[in-house]
């Protein structure tokens, strides 16, 4: 079975995040003690604390931005595929990829996410690159898995995923 991508939330995302870079790229480009006269504005340290956070802000959401609008090119109709031995999950940049039943622990939601918990939690923490690396560390710490499935491009709901994973699973 394969989970397709919604074309409409993920334009909707998309046209979104547009107006959030564009909000962020105003304050970071754009001197805003011109127009204001604010005592906060004009101390030097909030003004250039609020810069460096609309680039740093800038920088993350234009790179999820950038990974949403490949999902939605490149994976539409296959975002997710359940597949007899295993499943790719392709639905974020910390994505698991091809994660084997046998290696799946457990599986729960936890708000709009699908958690998946591995046995050998370390061996995909040790073949992730750096930067996921840390996203997958701080999932963890917010009391989440290293995999999680966002509901957010899902054309099928999560649990409906989820019942056909444990089916799999059991399975096995």
């Amino acid at each position: 079975m394969n989970v397709k991508c919604n074309v409409k939330k993920s334009v909707g995302i998309i046209f979104l995040g547009i107006l959030w870079l564009a909000f962020c790229a105003f304050f970071a480009f754009f001197d805003i003690r011109t127009i204001s006269d604010s005592p906060i504005i004009n101390n030097d340290v909030v003004y250039y604390f609020i810069k460096a956070f609309m680039v740093f802000a800038l920088v993350f959401f234009g790179f999820g931005l950038l990974i949403i609008f490949r999902n939605l090119i490149r994976y539409r109709d296959n975002i997710i595929e359940i597949k007899e031995d295993y499943l790719i999950d392709r639905s974020s940049y910390i994505a698991g990829g091809k994660i084997y039943y046998k290696d799946i622990d457990c599986i729960y939601i936890k708000g709009m996410f699908l958690c998946i918990k591995l046995k050998n939690e370390a061996e995909v923490l040790n073949k992730a690159n750096w930067l996921k690396r840390i996203f997958m560390v701080s999932n963890k710490k917010m009391k989440y898995e290293y995999i999680t499935i966002s509901d957010n491009l899902l054309d099928t709901d999560i649990y409906q995923i989820k019942m056909l994973l444990e089916e799999k699973i059991n399975n096995i």
